[in-house]
């Protein structure tokens, strides 16, 4: 009972933080300015990418630092429907090896879900996958790539109060193995999609902090 009220609390004191009401969420669309880099699609523009190939926006963030992605996504066929969020890459062509990639993979109405670093890559096999619809992914991604090794949260976006206990992915505790002692090497960020259309793909400053 107490640990539920001390939640309780936690929760609110982060709503009142973040300057939200209980159960307001913000609403995003769009994606931040990008280049084709790779694939086929049969719509890319500003609010819309569909099909399959890889986009690298234009903006850089610094290396050894903290970024999170919102991705508003559907996996749109049943088994080759994948979209993979890539930071801190160093390459200005994805698909690379380099960077942070988490990616989400359809297997019928499920989500699946890998995250690699450098191109070492660990299977989900904890936290919240089954809450993600692939039809209808909406997730916010924190990419914390400073230390000696990068750590990943991922949230549904119907939360308010994004904290390390309200993750449903946390890279340190939700793989079938460990991440590398290593951490992104770039300063490059995309997506990468496989039959799949992408809404809202924007970088911002990470929600939880270091």
């Amino acid at each position: 009972m107490e640990k539920s009220i001390l939640k309780s609390l936690f929760i609110l004191v982060v709503l009142a933080s973040a300057g939200c009401a209980p159960g307001e969420v913000e609403s995003i669309s769009g994606l931040d300015s990008y280049t084709v880099t790779g694939g086929s699609f049969s719509q890319s523009d500003s609010s819309i990418v569909q099909g399959t190939g890889s986009i690298t926006f234009t903006s850089s963030v610094p290396n050894f630092s903290s970024r999170s992605m919102a991705l508003k996504a559907s996996l749109d066929n049943i088994t080759l429907g994948t979209v993979t969020a890539v930071m801190y890459s160093n390459s200005t062509v994805l698909p690379s090896s380099s960077g942070v990639r988490v990616k989400f993979i359809r297997t019928g109405a499920s989500v699946s879900m890998q995250i690699s670093v450098n191109g070492s890559t660990q299977n989900v096999t904890g936290g919240n996958t089954s809450f993600f619809f692939p039809t209808a992914l909406d997730v916010v991604i924190d990419v914390h790539n400073v230390g000696t090794k990068t750590r990943v949260y991922v949230w549904r976006r119907d939360l308010t109060a994004y904290a390390p206990e309200t993750a449903d992915i946390d890279s340190n505790t939700d793989l079938s193995g460990s991440l590398p002692n290593a951490v992104g090497n770039g300063t490059l960020n995309g997506v990468i999609l496989e039959n799949a259309t992408v809404t809202a793909a924007q970088v911002s400053t990470s929600k939880v902090l270091d």
